[in-house]
């Protein structure tokens, strides 16, 4: 079943923040904010997933503002595969000063789950830039499931293990580790069938191919308000605003259950100091005004604004988690 077209507009930069994207500006800006000769030529932001996910969709929301600071175009470019890992080896290796890197919860993530068999370092190789976004994984399934409550859900995999498909948008992603944590706290089963995107994985779910999905949460919702999806419980430790009424998983069956889905930007660590500064604050500023923060929350995420050193430190945690879940877990590359 394909995804329905009148959906997508949500979730483009332009239509978001109801103006153009980077890449239409006939002249750029003056600079706003200095950096002595920097930069001197039009500027890479790495996308490690397809076009109309939500690294894509962050990635041209900051591209548009870093335009309009720095008087040079920064340019999208989407380098999906390997769930972001050919990006980001793409982005470690690049030393011209004009190259940076979108990413996701799926750098860490993907660094436990394929320890030793990448060729970059996330703390090592990398300079944290600024966070963007955060946003909830929902507990999804078709409704062909028969499980009206999360509690359902358990029951019912418990009692049927390996019999229903769980989709992910590839191995190492936050959907693929986040149900591996499901799986790993409420003791149950299911086979993992990794996509290469949220696009075609959504396409089969809709179509019952995989019966369910654990994943960032706004490309879903509007399936969920159509009643084509059914959306059981969030991962995050508290409610989402967005949908107060669903259930976190902490409170129904896994206490203490915690997954929030993030969203930044980094920079190879050979990137002077004062560029990552210009940027974090160009960044911060940002998501201090209503209309940019707006159009965040409008996608069903919330503005994360951060330092440079808070980024850092949130990383190296985010690092830990979750090698400790595939350490626990027993999860492979599939």
């Amino acid at each position: 079943m394909p995804v329905s077209r009148r959906h997508l507009p949500l979730f483009t930069a332009a239509t978001l923040l109801g103006g153009v994207s980077p890449h239409a500006s006939a002249q750029p800006r003056p600079p706003a904010v200095g950096v002595a000769g920097w930069p001197s030529r039009p500027v890479r932001l790495i996308a490690g997933f397809a076009a109309g996910g939500l690294v894509d969709v962050y990635a041209r929301l900051v591209a548009e503002r870093y335009t309009q600071a720095f008087g040079q175009p920064f340019m999208v470019e989407n380098r999906p595969g390997g769930g972001g890992t050919l990006a980001n080896e793409l982005v470690a290796r690049a030393d011209d000063g004009h190259t940076f890197l979108a990413t996701s919860i799926s750098m860490s993530a993907g660094a436990a789950l394929r320890a030793g068999q990448i060729g970059y370092d996330v703390l090592r190789d990398f300079a944290p830039v600024s966070l963007i976004a955060v946003v909830a994984n929902g507990v999804l399934v078709h409704p062909s499931v028969p499980a009206s409550t999360i509690g359902d859900l358990v029951r019912l995999l418990k009692a049927q293990p390996q019999r229903w498909n769980c989709g992910s948008p590839g191995s190492g992603t936050s959907g693929h580790l986040a149900q591996e944590y499901f799986k790993l706290r409420t003791g149950t089963e299911f086979v993992h069938v990794p996509y290469r995107g949220t696009g075609p994985l959504l396409t089969d779910f809709l179509g019952g191919q995989v019966q369910i999905v654990v994943d960032n949460l706004p490309l879903y919702m509007p399936h969920v308000r159509d009643g084509q999806l059914r959306l059981l419980a969030v991962t995050t430790p508290e409610r989402w605003p967005t949908v107060p009424d669903v259930p976190t998983v902490a409170e129904t069956v896994a206490e203490s259950f915690s997954v929030r889905a993030w969203f930044g930007v980094v920079a190879p660590s050979r990137t002077p100091a004062a560029v990552l500064d210009a940027m974090n604050a160009t960044t911060v500023a940002a998501l201090a005004e209503p209309r940019f923060a707006d159009a965040i929350r409008q996608g069903g995420a919330e503005p994360w604004a951060a330092s440079r050193a808070e980024f850092a430190a949130f990383l190296r945690e985010d690092m830990a988690r979750w090698a400790e879940v595939v350490r626990l877990s027993g999860a492979r590359p599939d």
